[in-house]
Parts: C-alpha cells; sequence; structure tokens
C-alpha cells in the first residue's frame, strides 16, 4: 500500500508555526496551536516532527532557506542594488508590527545561547544573510550607486545597525512605525557611500530625530532600573521555550 498523502505539506505547517512564534513566542506557543493553524491533528503533527524541538529547528532551517529567494525578488523589483538593502525594512515590519513581537522572536534567538543546534541553525542563518547583503552591496559598488569599499564589514554593519536598531525603537520609538525608524539609521550608515545622481535620489525616512534624542536618557534610565528583573524572567523563559 501507498502512504497515504499528507494533508498539509511541510513548507505551510512552518510557515504557520513562524507566524505563531511571533506571535506567542518559543515558550507559549503549543504543538496544539500549529495544528489547529493548518487544521491537522496535534497527533499527525507529532508524528510528523516528533517533537516540539524538532519543529522549532525546522523552522530555523526553513526560514534561512527562504531568505536567498527573498532577496531575490526584492533585487527583481528595484532597479537599485544599493535600495534594495535599505528594503530589507519591508521586512522589518513583518517581523516587528509590535513590541511583543519583536520581544518573542528574540526569545526564538536566545534559544542559541545554550542549545547548540539552535546556534548553529543562527550561525548558519546569519552567513546567508551577510552573504546576500554583500552580494548586494558589490553589485551597487559595480553599477556605480556607491563608492568602493570592503562589502563583508560592511554588510555585517548593515546586520548589527538593524538589530541593534530594532531594539532602540522597541524602547524609545514606538510613535514611528519600525520600518521608517530602521530605514532611518540605515540611510545615515550607507548615506555617506552613496554615490548621488540626479535621476537616483535617496529614498527618505520620515523620522523626528528630536524626539529620539528627548527620549533617550528617560528610557535608558527605567531599562537600567529593570534589568535585574528581566534577566531574570529571560532565564525562566528560556528553561521553559523548548518544553512540549
Amino acid at each position: 500500500m501507498s502512504p497515504r498523502p499528507r494533508t498539509a505539506p511541510d513548507s505551510c505547517i512552518l510557515d504557520a508555526a513562524a507566524r505563531l512564534l511571533a506571535r506567542f513566542g518559543p515558550a507559549r506557543m503549543r504543538l496544539e496551536d500549529v495544528a489547529r493553524e493548518v487544521g491537522l491533528a496535534p497527533a499527525t503533527l507529532l508524528l510528523r516532527f516528533k517533537s516540539k524541538r524538532n519543529l522549532l529547528l525546522s523552522v530555523a532551517d526553513h526560514c534561512t532557506a527562504g531568505m536567498a529567494e527573498q532577496f531575490r525578488e526584492r533585487r527583481r523589483r528595484n532597479p537599485s542594488a544599493l535600495h534594495t538593502v535599505t528594503e530589507v525594512c519591508e521586512l522589518v515590519r513583518e517581523l516587528a508590527e509590535e513590541p511583543q513581537q519583536l520581544a518573542n522572536l528574540l526569545a526564538f534567538l536566545q534559544l542559541s545561547f545554550e542549545d547548540p543546534a539552535f546556534r548553529e541553525r543562527a550561525q548558519r542563518h546569519d552567513v546567508a544573510l551577510a552573504t546576500a547583503i554583500t552580494e548586494l552591496l558589490d553589485e551597487a559598488q559595480a553599477r556605480g550607486e556607491m563608492r568602493r569599499t570592503d562589502s563583508v564589514p560592511l554588510a555585517h554593519a548593515v546586520i548589527a545597525m538593524v538589530r541593534g536598531s530594532l531594539l532602540t525603537w522597541s524602547a524609545l520609538g514606538r510613535e514611528t512605525a519600525p520600518d521608517a525608524w530602521v530605514r532611518g539609521d540605515l540611510e545615515t550608515l550607507l548615506g555617506s557611500f552613496r554615490i548621488s545622481r540626479p535621476d537616483r535620489a535617496a529614498p527618505t525616512a520620515h523620522v523626528d530625530v528630536k524626539r529620539r534624542r528627548s527620549a533617550v536618557l528617560p528610557a535608558v534610565e527605567n531599562l537600567a532600573a529593570h534589568a535585574p528583573a528581566a534577566v531574570t524572567a529571560a532565564r525562566a523563559r528560556r528553561r521553559t521555550a523548548v518544553a512540549s
């Protein structure tokens, strides 16, 4: 007898699990939630992935595998390689529509601090991301969009800036859309490399810089006051994150 056909492909299940990770975080997301999202019985999902941990590892692999195609699609739609780098902000809005959503995804990243299998996936993801951005920066230089520089360290700076900018937005910039906030920081980083041309205007980032500055000091003081409790809570979440 031939095996029964799968009622939902793995890609659909992993897409649903990624959405629920952003909504609930790894500790609160349950296999039952994912099964309900795709119309499967929880037992069927467990039979396919064996455990919640295996499902989370598969989500990490799935996200990395789809990254290159996401960048290629954005490059096909955009005449500028350098502007395509700033279009990473479109993904930012999907990842961080709310600060809690960003916190949930950071909790998923925290699994890589203590679990070697998750750490391997995180490293693989970062290599793929850095490679995609480096290729775009190389192309932008070849096309005369930006002045010559070493693309590899600049790509790493772009990644570090985007992540740091998102964290700053979650604390200070909630009155500004996250993609606009990050785009403003990206333009600060990449603007000095851009070669201006009359027919190639740089994208404008609408960010209130004075509002940022006025918010920094009290927000930092508040974060410092609550840091010990936040660290304790984060450790507790990591201990339970991969429990079924």
